[in-house]
């Protein structure tokens, strides 16, 4: 097994710079992999794929690079899943969701917040985390079992136990799981074994804008700085599409009449993410055509750019402002008065944060989703199929009923549709998919490190025993874990962070909240062209800044849609004592980005 490093906990408490035990993985990258590039140093824009946003290693953060590793990866050899103490494979990720978590699936809670914020999570994920798959076969992995011998990204699909209760009964009995592509298999033999990241590392509206410049330039429509849309028979506005016959494909939507052109390969995965698509593209839109009657001399390249960059900025105030303070407490004070620009802070996504911490948030995800006039519909019937967003109202609709829809409540579990029903197909035979039976398997895919390890980098005492999680897990729940591993030192990360008791104030427990906390610091202090950053040629104004920090998403929502009011806490869910605003109390004005 990789021995971890030691001195990582001082990148946990947010150390300033980069630890020098990783240099040898840049100076290794730099000599084998990385690309030659040449930066203007002048440039006042962020690059479409991140790079020359740190001068000194002008790749870093940028598309195509590697995740970083916070500590050395877990495997049984270079690549095989890490075994057990006892020398035993891990429990079946299906077994352990269904001895430690479906059973918790029927305490239904309700969250004080809403799908929108729920969604804004997954909306940053889907910025700053994209694993690239193996592409040697199309077909679902549980039907290349037979092959001899098996690919090796079908190595590691997952057996349904004869106890399964919903998946024995339906005569299931695999459920696929494909290995992401390693570093090696893309043309880069690091050790050791990590993944490069399919998308930015900053916080950069990537999703929206793509991650290279060929996608970003068929998302532009080169007219007055604006992206391309297609209007509705309703004069609505939303993403292109895409043609079936176009080299676009949409393969995650082969059984859907409508197939969106978006920044983000995910872009049609459900019903939420697609409206956030829609409503990013119309928000820029609508900045690009004010700044264009603001500045009328401006060209498209410039009104296009300019408006991209305060979409961004708008992205990043919201998350440090409105989100992670929710979420990680209002304690975390990652943001400040003071810019922390740090050319020497890595901003690279963590595999234990991509494939770990951050994944414990599935737990807030709904069973369904409610539109306006108590119309309601089930996220996994949508799974990849946005055709009900354009019709008639729904795009309001929709949005209407994530503004006052609580979320669910975080707690060890997922809600029952997606531990069963995700992606389920109907033939030739029904087939279902688990979220959290992948997660849990994804994290051995990539050899995200136990929970007992990341315990001790986040300054929690390792545990000797099972007994001793006492401090931070229930009493049953130490029992089963008990039952399902040999070892507490076997423990999967997302297993023990799902079930550790929540920080006073936050949505999720000690540990998942110190990577979490650690990846955003670092996403904020390695981001040149971050929105409060001074002193750069990309900076923004004092009064632009000024400007920037009065925006909260309930701007967004009016300036894209026909909502007419809003509560003022937006990701709150609203009760009927919660004053609503007009939307006149949300302006967008852009006054500041008058040139004289």
């Amino acid at each position: 097994m990789a021995k971890f490093r030691l001195a990582l906990y001082i990148v946990i408490i947010f150390s300033s710079t980069v630890p020098a035990q990783y240099l040898w993985t840049y100076e290794e990258y730099a000599k084998m992999c990385a690309p030659t590039i040449e930066c203007n140093v002048t440039n006042k824009y962020r690059t479409i794929d991140g790079s020359c946003n740190n001068l000194r290693i002008p790749w870093l953060g940028a598309t195509n690079t590697p995740h970083l590793r916070i500590l050395d990866a877990y495997y049984d050899g270079d690549y095989q899943f890490r075994k057990q103490a006892d020398g035993s494979p891990l429990p079946n990720a299906r077994e352990i969701q269904i001895k430690l978590f479906l059973d918790k699936q029927s305490r239904f809670l309700e969250n004080d917040n809403n799908v929108l914020f729920m969604q804004w999570g997954q909306f940053i994920a889907h910025d700053v985390t994209l694993l690239a798959p193996f592409t040697s076969t199309d077909e679902g992995c549980c039907d290349q079992q037979n092959q001899n011998p098996v690919p090796i990204e079908c190595q590691a699909v997952i057996p349904v136990p004869e106890n399964d209760p919903v998946y024995s009964k339906q005569g299931q009995t695999c459920i696929n799981f494909n290995r992401a592509a390693t570093s090696a298999a893309q043309g880069c033999p690091l050790k050791p074994t990590t993944y490069i990241l399919s998308t930015t590392h900053f916080i950069d509206g990537s999703l929206i804008y793509g991650m290279d410049d060929k996608t970003a330039a068929n998302l532009r429509s080169f007219e007055a700085g604006r992206l391309r849309s297609e209007f509705n028979s309703d004069h609505m506005e939303f993403c292109p599409q895409l043609n079936r016959g176009d080299s676009l494909k949409c393969s995650t939507s082969k059984n859907s009449s409508v197939c969106y052109f978006t920044g983000d390969p995910r872009g049609n995965q459900n019903l939420v993410t697609v409206l956030f698509q829609n409503a990013f593209l119309r928000f820029h839109n609508v900045v690009a055509s004010h700044l264009s009657r603001l500045n009328q001399h401006w060209c498209d390249e410039t009104l296009y750019q300019e408006a991209r960059r305060f979409v961004i900025a708008v992205i990043q105030y919201i998350t440090y402002t409105q989100y992670l303070p929710i979420l990680l407490g209002t304690e975390f004070n990652v943001i400040n008065n003071q810019p922390i620009y740090n050319d020497r802070v890595d901003p690279s996504t963590s595999l234990e944060f991509a494939s770990g911490a951050f994944r414990t948030l599935h737990q807030e995800i709904p069973s369904t989703l409610n539109l306006k006039d108590d119309r309601q519909v089930l996220l996994t019937d949508w799974m990849n199929k946005p055709e009900l967003l354009p019709i008639s109202d729904n795009f309001d609709g929709f949005l209407y009923g994530f503004v006052n829809q609580n979320t669910r409540a975080e707690q060890p579990s997922f809600n029952p549709h997606i531990s069963s029903y995700l992606f389920q197909q109907l033939t030739p035979t029904l087939k279902g998919q688990d979220l959290l039976t992948a997660d849990i398997q994804r994290g051995r895919d990539t050899g995200v490190p136990p929970y007992n390890k990341m315990r001790l980098v986040c300054g929690i005492p390792e545990a000797e025993s099972f007994d001793d999680l006492g401090d931070l897990i229930a009493d049953e729940d130490v029992e089963k874990l008990k039952e399902l591993y040999s070892c507490v030192d076997d423990i999967d990360f997302i297993v023990g962070a799902l079930l550790e008791k929540q920080i006073e104030g936050a949505k999720v427990g000690p540990t998942a909240k110190c990577i979490i906390s650690n990846s955003f610091y670092r996403y904020k202090a390695g981001d040149r062209f971050f929105y409060d950053v001074l002193g750069q040629p990309g900076s923004f104004t004092p009064d632009q800044i000024q400007t920037l920090k009065s925006i909260t998403f309930g701007n967004v929502i009016c300036a894209t849609s026909g909502l007419q009011s809003l509560p003022e806490d937006i990701f709150i869910a609203p009760n009927r004592f919660t004053e609503q605003y007009s939307c006149e109390h949300f302006p967008l004005d852009l006054k500041a980005w008058k040139e004289n």
